[in-house]
């Protein structure tokens, strides 16, 4: 996964993608993922090249497991930090091969939570500006979607893989609280909307000419979504919105696209 302080980006700078497990090489004591850990798929700056020569005359050479009964071996050493004994990608981590440096989480779910909570209530410590807000919605999107999964309202109908979950906070007028809302990914921004508002049981004026409508905002920096007739699907698609993101439904000119006060809202 994506989370501050949880794994590490791959140290090929093609590549650097989050990984939970990386692996160090131990030549330049870099850290990259599965793809990459080997000195020759990444720009090594470490003795890799030095030692490779000396040991040229056996081109098969593997540094081998250390587990038992495991014929395996690697190009490169995969130490455990523990026990310091070498494995295979198999066996390189410590519950794998019964490291006696192992130690077990009390309670490994509740830790996630904490970890999850800590990094949405960072992510919700600093309000965002017109325009600056963007940044971080994909990250907190990932964070919230876990939770939203398992408490959202909406068509039971939805196939799982059509669904698009959002955290929706609804106009100020109406005091409803924050609800965690499913939608199919193929319906319009108006859809959703009218879906919205019937599970909130708010007032829908949208098919009434001249009065307010029902539109969403990004909560991170006020932006309006889309219009009414784009599909949630081309805006994940051009990643104008996340699965797991926050939005305001809120009354406004149908020409409006900005909303001043959007830090006025909390969940």
């Amino acid at each position: 996964m994506e989370f501050p302080g949880l794994g590490k980006n791959c140290g090929e700078t093609s590549c650097q993608q989050l990984d939970f497990l990386p692996i160090k090489c131990h030549f330049c004591n870099n850290s990259f993922c599965k793809d990459h850990f080997l000195p020759e798929h990444h720009q090594c700056t470490g003795d890799y090249n030095k030692i490779k020569q000396q040991v040229s005359e056996d081109v098969n050479y593997r540094y081998p497991c250390s587990h038992p009964g495991c014929n395996n071996g690697e190009l490169a050493p995969v130490i455990c930090t523990g026990c310091s004994n070498n494995f295979c990608l198999t066996h390189r981590h410590q519950v794998d091969h019964v490291c006696p440096a192992y130690k077990p989480p009390e309670n490994a779910m509740a830790e996630a939570a904490v970890k999850i909570q800590q990094i949405t209530d960072r992510l919700d410590a600093t309000p965002a500006k017109k325009g600056q807000g963007r940044k971080s919605d994909k990250l907190s999107a990932k964070v919230q979607l876990m939770k939203l999964k398992q408490k959202s309202s909406g068509d039971e109908s939805l196939p799982r893989e059509e669904r698009l979950y959002l955290m929706v906070l609804f106009p100020m007028e109406c005091k409803t609280v924050a609800q965690p809302l499913f939608f199919s990914h193929q319906w319009t921004v108006g859809r959703a909307i009218d879906a919205a508002a019937t599970i909130a049981k708010i007032t829908n004026r949208n098919n009434i000419l001249g009065a307010d409508k029902l539109m969403f905002f990004h909560a991170s920096d006020g932006n309006r979504l889309g219009s009414m007739d784009q599909t949630l699907k081309s805006l994940l698609e051009k990643q104008h919105l996340y699965n797991g993101q926050t939005v305001i439904l809120e009354y406004t000119p149908q020409d409006k696209d900005y909303l001043p006060t959007f830090n006025n809202y909390k969940a």
